[in-house]
């Protein structure tokens, strides 16, 4: 297994991501099985790009948002109905809800632009920054 690696607390990118179900794919509450999909995060010069694994899924089963500087990925797909006279011997996969935040740090990103796309079961998000965010260049001092 490999180590979790986290960045230092007063990174503001760190801060995009604090959600506190990083580690958590499944959380049982109340006896109803939440399941929280995995993200992958990526970030470049220009943009952070989010990759959630959400297989089974509809473009129109997505609602993204952003408030606060909070933005939301969340999904709601309906059970299958059973048909009348169909017996289940067993059943293993369901339907469930979900969904995650991540606190956006402020004046970073170009929250107006942000675009999603889902493919393959993927959905992909990404955050461009803010054009003045690109141009920033932090040198770093080797002791």
């Amino acid at each position: 297994m490999k180590p979790v690696v986290r960045k230092p607390i007063n990174d503001p990118i760190l801060s995009f991501f604090d959600d506190f179900l990083t580690n958590q794919l499944a959380k049982v509450e109340n006896n109803i099985k939440h399941v929280v999909p995995a993200v992958n995060i990526k970030e470049n010069d220009k943009e952070v790009i989010v990759d959630v694994a959400a297989p089974g899924l509809t473009k129109k089963d997505f609602e993204i948002s952003v408030e606060n500087n909070t933005l939301t990925i969340s999904a709601h797909k309906e059970a299958e109905k059973v048909e009348e006279g169909t017996n289940i011997v067993k059943k293993e996969f369901d339907f469930e809800n979900f969904q995650r935040s991540f606190t956006l740090p402020e004046d970073i990103f170009d929250v107006e632009n942000i675009k999603a796309t889902y493919k393959n079961g993927v959905l992909e998000i990404i955050v461009p920054k803010k054009e003045e965010e690109q141009k920033k260049v932090k040198k770093i001092q080797v002791s």
